[in-house]
C-alpha cells in the first residue's frame, strides 16, 4: 500500500477535523491536538517506527522524530539547526498539510500541529518542555520554520 495515498487528500482530512473540532471545542481543542500528539507518539513507539532514547539528547530524539514524519510523507524533509544543545532551529518542506493550516489560522481556528505535538510529546516523555515561536512560513513553497528552545 506503500504509496497510495495523495497528499491533498491528508490536506482535506486535516482541514475537517480541525474546522470540526475548533467549532465543537473552541480554544480548547489547542489541548486536544496535544493530546493527540501523545497518542500518536504512543502509537509510533509500539509499531516501532519511533524509539526514544531516555539517555540521549533532547534534540536527538527529535531528530528521530523528524526523520520518522519524513518517511510517512507527512513532509518531504525537516531541518534542524542546532544553535546548541537546548537550542535549535526547526525547518519543515514540503508540508502536507499547508493549505488547510494556513486556512484555519486565517479563519482564527488552531490547526492540528501534527509535527510540533508529537515532538512536545517526545519532549515530555524525557521530562522536559519546550518553548517554540513562528519564525516564518511561505505557503508556496509549503516551508515552515520555527525556534526552539529546551526547557529543563
Amino acid at each position: 500500500m506503500a504509496g497510495c495515498m495523495n497528499p491533498e487528500f491528508l490536506d482535506v482530512i486535516n482541514y475537517s477535523i480541525c474546522r470540526a473540532l475548533n467549532a465543537r471545542l473552541g480554544d480548547k481543542s489547542v489541548q486536544f491536538f496535544r493530546e493527540v500528539g501523545e497518542h500518536h507518539l504512543n502509537e509510533a513507539i509500539s509499531r516501532g517506527f519511533v524509539k526514544i532514547d531516555p539517555d540521549g539528547k533532547p534534540l536527538d530524539n527529535l531528530i528521530g522524530v523528524a526523520r520518522y514524519l519524513e518517511s510517512t510523507g507527512y513532509m518531504e524533509k525537516i531541518v534542524i539547526d542546532r544553535l546548541s544543545d537546548s537550542e535549535a532551529f526547526v525547518e519543515m518542506y514540503g508540508v502536507s498539510v499547508t493549505e488547510s493550516s494556513v486556512r484555519l489560522l486565517r479563519e482564527g481556528n488552531h490547526p492540528s500541529h501534527f509535527m510540533t505535538n508529537i515532538m512536545l510529546a517526545a519532549l515530555s516523555r524525557l521530562g522536559i518542555q519546550a518553548e517554540l515561536k513562528d519564525v516564518s512560513f511561505d505557503e508556496k513553497a509549503r516551508k515552515f520554520k520555527e525556534h526552539w528552545r529546551i526547557l529543563k
